[in-house]
């Protein structure tokens, strides 16, 4: 999945140790350090507070807007902005003493984050700030908490949600609509599947492409990883189900066809894209996947994935990945570093950067702001924008152990996808290897 293939999760997971020392710390919402006043006639200084992100220089253009806007509308608070800080660079500011005042960050890293004592709790400052939980997107807000407590917010939502197209593949296949099931999603891609003298020259899907969704495809089957007690439930019935779902194509096609196509199928993201050039005819979609391309106009078409046909209550579904929005637990200014979240992730800020990069709010009522909806610039955005509505939209829980819970879910997904192990064999394995690190986090 996307959302966790970017980053060096093993490199993290190391480094939770130079962070650990952390966990003593005292918490809650420390008091705000003097800002001076205006006695005699002085203007009191601002205070100056250190805001960190991910983007590099050529992309911060929309983040660095926000921070101006901000300065430009108190003259309490000056922002400093730093970006190109990645989950490595923060860590170890962090865990070395001298974390920036407030953080961006991808969504996972929270929670072995916060378990180090290195985040601070914001419940605290939810029930006394301006911002309502209730306006995020329920998914993407949930992402945000670990052992019950929000340590975060979400700035952005990355999301798969949908099954992306070639239009040219369906006409030349006489297939006049997407499929809206699973069950017709695989007859589908054996109609759009071409082979010469018995090799695959087109195929219609690739159920773990472009990478082995070991999130996606449990949450399309309504699945989940782990119960409110705290047992590990990757080896539910509809986890299994999903990864056998999986197998279906490789069974169908041949795995020895399907791994020799895909190695000369085109380089994403280029003019020989596979779903660009019709090789590949569908795939799971992401809202900056072809953006252009997928213009009413365009080459690519856009349909909510399907569904299990014995589930309609599942219609809709999708996972989300958000950023994140935080305050480091030894941050000097928590409480203006709290305001300054506060103006970053209201409504006019959510759809202001919305506009300007071409991503998701977390904030439902920014949805529907027409600055988003009446932008011709943004018409590639508009199903998204409905399916970030979606109830039935699911992501990864929170936790210390999430780094390892996912490694071993992508492994044995893989064994299993490959007939090394059935489903239910491979989901077996990663419970009896998660649950004791499960027990160990709960026990602390």
């Amino acid at each position: 999945m996307k959302a966790f293939a970017d980053k060096p999760l093993t490199a993290l997971a190391l480094m939770l140790a130079a962070a650990s020392g952390l966990a003593g710390c005292s918490g809650g919402a420390a008091e705000p350090e003097g800002e001076g006043d205006a006695k005699g006639g002085k203007p009191r200084e601002r205070v100056e507070i250190t805001f960190w992100h991910v983007w590099s220089d050529k992309d911060a253009g929309p983040i660095t807007a926000r921070v101006e806007a901000f300065n430009k509308s108190q003259d309490r608070i000056a922002v400093k902005v730093l970006g190109n800080q990645d989950a490595t660079k923060q860590l170890t500011a962090i865990s070395g003493g001298n974390p920036p005042d407030v953080a961006l960050t991808y969504w996972n890293n929270i929670g072995p984050w916060a378990h180090a004592g290195a985040v601070l709790p914001l419940d605290d400052y939810l029930k006394k700030g301006k911002l309502d939980p209730g306006d995020f997107i329920p998914a993407a807000l949930e992402r945000m908490k670990v052992n019950g407590q929000y340590y975060a917010l979400p700035f952005t939502v990355s999301m798969a949600s949908t099954l992306m197209y070639n239009k040219k593949a369906f006409q030349e296949a006489g297939i006049t609509r997407p499929p809206e099931t699973l069950e017709e999603l695989l007859d589908t891609a054996k109609k759009l599947t071409k082979r010469e003298n018995g090799t695959i020259t087109q195929i219609g899907f690739i159920p773990d492409y472009p990478w082995i969704d070991n999130v996606f495809w449990p949450i399309i089957f309504g699945g989940g990883w782990v119960d409110a007690d705290g047992k590990i439930t990757a080896n539910q019935e509809a986890n299994v189900q999903a990864i056998a779902y999986q197998r279906k194509f490789y069974e169908e096609f041949g795995a020895d066809q399907i791994d020799k196509f895909r190695s000369g199928m085109g380089q994403r993201g280029t003019p020989n894209d596979p779903l660009l050039t019709g090789k590949l005819a569908m795939m799971i979609g992401w809202e900056y996947n072809f953006p252009d391309e997928r213009k009413p106009d365009g080459p690519i078409g856009v349909a909510p994935f399907p569904y299990p046909a014995d589930r309609p209550d599942l219609k809709g579904s999708g996972m989300v990945g958000p950023r994140a929005v935080f305050i480091p637990k030894k941050a000097r200014h928590p409480e203006e570093a709290w305001e300054f979240m506060q103006y970053l992730l209201g409504k006019e800020s959510q759809v202001e950067f919305a506009a300007e990069s071409k991503t998701i709010p977390s904030l439902l009522p920014a949805l529907d702001d027409p600055k988003l909806r009446n932008n011709e610039k943004l018409v590639m955005m508009l199903d998204f924008y409905d399916r970030a509505k979606s109830p039935t939209l699911q992501g990864f829980p929170n936790s210390v152990y999430i780094n390892e819970y996912l490694q071993a879910l992508t492994e044995e997904t893989e064994k299993a996808l490959k007939g090394q192990a059935t489903p239910q064999e491979a989901m077996d394995r990663v419970t009896a290897k998660i649950q004791p690190l499960a027990d160990k986090a709960k026990s602390k």
